[in-house]
């Protein structure tokens, strides 16, 4: 070999260790993870950060970080490169569209509800009230080009009024007459199971019935169970509470049935701070209450029929359909019968009616035939509160009865 070829050779030799040291420190710049992933050493990379022939098929979030091994040995050997920019953990908007935050229902759990993306990555029901509210799942899909932005994206949210958003009238019961937004209460409510698919997109019906003041906005002023309603009492925001349905150093000198329910701000306050309780019972005037539960009067149509109407109980001694709310607090005798007997329960507040979650459970809505007759129909229950023959059918369906009977102890999630 000439002394020219000589040093060309050891140049290369050179340029090449050069290239070799450059890439060991810009592998060992990279945090590989570890190998939780299940498809862990199995010879392909699961990492979505990476790219490539020696790349697995289908790639999945839940594998960043998690195939150590694999993607480190193939990135060594030249068959994939670390693409960074093609997953951003960080990324909050994508094509100009604000991907909001984790606040939803169903944060990471592989599938994207914001219905204004769609593509194989999606939930089987996004749901309008997940706009901005599912952005790690979302953004992942949207990355790895299993998702796209929707070509029809869901109306906004518009007609502000009060500080609620009435939305629009894209529901499924719009501009029928009734309230189909679960997140208001009344008489002016739908009587069919609310679906949470409604909020929002029934804004003719709620604005109208809200301005004739047949419905109240509930969505938060529900806690511990108790619904603490709004503040239209003439004594509201005072700093005394005025629901008699409590007593305790913040009440004021005379609560008045005129405050039941009304007295929100000043009630809330006070139960935060414990210096409120239920009260054990008040008579005043014919309307019972009971341990904070109203009972009411007998003024209903319906009033000692041997049913309760009033849709603020659930149980076997409930009329068919499950009372309505023209009979709240105005079946007095039956109701009661039916709570000392066993036979009735207190219905829980449902602001919300499809998102009961209780202890990582999710409840689901009550719009099974058979929900409110006081015995779980939800086969993914077992116990003496469940009825003979539980159904898939009813699976997250039947809300109430499976909440209460879980909450009393008659009913346990399955293995």
């Amino acid at each position: 070999m000439t002394r020219l070829a000589t040093l060309w050779a050891l140049a290369l030799f050179a340029l090449g260790a050069i290239a070799t040291t450059a890439l060991a420190q810009d592998i060992d710049e990279i945090d590989f993870g570890d190998d939780l992933s299940t498809w862990a050493n199995d010879g392909e990379c699961d990492d979505p950060r990476f790219s490539g022939d020696g790349m697995a098929a289908t790639l999945d979030r839940q594998d960043l970080m998690h195939d150590a091994t694999d993607c480190r040995a193939l990135l060594e050997s030249g068959e994939i490169e670390f693409s960074a920019t093609q997953f951003d953990a960080t990324l909050t908007t994508f094509e100009d569209i604000d991907l909001g935050d984790d606040s939803g229902r169903f944060p990471e759990d592989g599938e994207c509800d914001d219905p204004r993306f769609e593509g194989p990555d999606m939930s089987s029901s996004p749901d309008h009230a997940e706009i901005k509210k599912d952005r790690t799942d979302c953004s992942f899909g949207l990355q790895m080009g299993s998702l796209t932005v929707a070509e029809d994206l869901p109306p906004p949210l518009e007609k502000e009024i009060d500080g609620i958003e009435f939305g629009h009238d894209k529901g499924s019961y719009s501009n029928d007459g009734e309230c189909d937004d679960p997140r208001f209460a009344g008489a002016g409510m739908a009587t069919i199971a609310l679906d949470r698919q409604n909020i929002g997109g029934d804004r003719t019906d709620c604005l109208a019935a809200w301005e004739a003041e047949s419905i109240r906005y509930i969505a938060d002023s529900v806690l511990d169970g108790f619904d603490f309603g709004d503040d239209k009492s003439l004594y509201a925001k005072d700093g005394e509470c005025d629901d008699p349905r409590f007593v305790g150093d913040a009440m004021s000198a005379k609560p008045a049935m005129s405050g039941l329910k009304h007295d929100a701000s000043d009630c809330l306050a006070a139960w935060k701070a414990s210096d409120i309780e239920p009260v054990e019972e008040r008579d005043n005037g014919g309307i019972l209450i009971r341990g904070g539960i109203v009972f009411g009067d007998d003024t209903g149509q319906y009033a000692d029929d041997g049913e309760c109407d009033d849709p603020g109980f659930v149980g076997l001694s409930m009329a068919s359909g499950g009372g309505s709310p023209d009979h709240a607090g105005h079946d007095r005798t039956d109701c009661l019968a039916g709570f000392e007997s066993g036979s009735l329960k207190p219905a829980p507040p449902m602001p919300m009616s499809a998102t009961i979650v209780i202890d990582d459970i999710d409840f689901g809505d009550n719009s099974s035939a058979f929900a409110s007759d006081g015995e779980c129909d939800d086969p993914r229950f077992e116990g003496d509160g469940m009825s003979a023959r539980p159904s898939n059918t009813h699976r997250q369906r039947d809300a109430i009865d499976c909440l209460m009977a879980y909450q009393s102890g008659l009913v346990e999630r399955r293995e």
